[in-house]
């Protein structure tokens, strides 16, 4: 009777290792896809906000920008090529004011199709491209009906100065213009014709859109721009299409700076898969933590089985048999707890996703925790609680094949 208590509590306690184990992987893997499914909708925010690949010349704006674009239009990676304009100055309404950045986008298909991104409807946009009439009041309390040239400002700043489509801002530009009364700077006046949200609030707040002829007349740059923008279809190899760009128009001693979108954004990618990395190794401690207990149990079952193991080797089995014996034991253990819980970590992940956890918008500019199932994410979490499970047998086994006949039997 007694025996069978202990085979039945041995019994449990494996059951118990198994469970820790899948718990374990389960957690890891839905911890690596929510921080994967962040990772991918911030690049997707900052893809959609910033430019594929640049085209800048060292110390200066570009004069000869049409010949450019059309250069740049033969390399077959490039999905379209467009100018573009890029200005510092500060927006000032109801007595607040904040320093922006002004961005002119050129009236082509390649700039529209790159906004629509961020710009919902899609139809706002045409309103970039041709000065909006508006009602002025004057001193003596009559109106004038005026034309003032458009810009798309963003939800974080619409926000902050109370901004509605139709409301009219003052902007100062970082030019200055000499006049009777000194040096003054360059002011004018815009008027909102809609709302972007790129879900990246520092962007929101400071960078504003125009069509690149109005920027190009409120900062007297004539038919000059500061540099020609590249879409490309897939942005993970906008690197190497970037260099082959550089290549293309001459290389270093051509006077142009190329950059794409991983460059200014390398430190934010580099702490994050520092950050993913940290998690790993540490959620990754947790399968170390129930491998203990697989190896307690399987202790247990060498006590429980000294007596077979004993008879065994009278028979002839030699130390290797039984030591391959018990880390198969191991490996079984090991295996179903990684099985177990590589599965129970995809349903998670599924269920997750389909249902959704909600999170606070404003913070983290998403309605629900994103959650992204990538599939080398569950291989590398599968291959390390295997090998740490079956690591954890090896004692166990070692100690069953150290085990000698003459002493067990004797004292048996």
């Amino acid at each position: 009777m007694g025996s069978k208590r202990k085979e039945v509590f041995v019994s449990i306690l494996t059951v118990i290792s198994i469970l820790g184990v899948a718990i374990s992987v389960m957690v890891l893997d839905a911890a690596l896809a929510i921080m994967t499914g962040f990772e991918l909708e911030l690049q997707d925010k900052l893809v959609s906000s910033q430019a594929h690949i640049l085209v800048r010349r060292y110390g200066g704006s570009l004069s000869d920008w049409p010949s450019l674009v059309k250069k740049i239009e033969e390399i077959p990676e490039a999905k379209s090529v467009f100018p573009y304009t890029y200005h510092q100055a500060m927006v000032s309404m109801r007595g607040q004011a904040q320093g922006v950045l002004v961005r002119g986008v050129a009236n082509t298909s390649g700039a529209k199709e790159k906004l629509a991104e961020i710009v919902k409807p899609s139809s706002s946009i045409d309103t970039l491209f041709s000065p909006a009439a508006v009602e002025i009041y004057r001193p003596d309390g009559e109106t004038d009906e005026v034309q003032l040239p458009p810009i798309l400002v963003g939800k974080s700043l619409a926000e902050k100065f109370g901004l509605y489509p139709g409301a009219v801002i003052s902007m100062l530009g970082s030019q200055v213009s000499a006049g009777p009364f000194g040096l003054s700077p360059r002011v004018g006046r815009f008027v909102v014709v809609g709302i972007y949200s790129s879900g990246l609030t520092e962007f929101e707040s400071s960078l504003v859109y125009t069509s690149m002829e109005s920027g190009q007349k409120f900062f007297s740059e004539g038919e000059q721009v500061s540099g020609v923008e590249v879409s490309v279809s897939d942005v993970f190899h906008a690197p190497e299409i970037a260099q082959k760009v550089l290549a293309y128009l001459g290389g270093d001693r051509s006077g142009y700076h190329v950059v794409d979108w991983t460059v200014p954004n390398k430190p934010l990618w580099d702490a994050l898969q520092m950050e993913k990395t940290v998690y790993y190794v540490v959620l990754l401690l947790l399968i170390l933590v129930a491998s203990f207990s697989i190896v307690s149990t399987m202790v247990m079952i060498v006590m429980e089985k000294s007596a077979d193991i004993a008879v065994l080797k009278v028979m002839g089995a030699t130390d290797r048999s039984v030591l391959s014996i018990f880390l198969f034991q191991g490996l079984v253990i090991g295996s179903l707890g990684t099985g177990l819980g590589t599965l129970l970590g995809y349903v998670f992940c599924v269920l997750f996703r389909l249902y959704g956890f909600p999170i606070d918008p404003k913070v983290f500019s998403l309605e629900t925790v994103p959650v992204r199932i990538d599939s080398m994410n569950f291989i590398l979490v599968a291959i390390s609680g295997f090998v740490i499970t079956s690591l954890a047998g090896i004692y166990p086994a070692f100690r069953a094949s150290r085990i000698r006949p003459a002493e067990v039997l004797r004292f048996g």
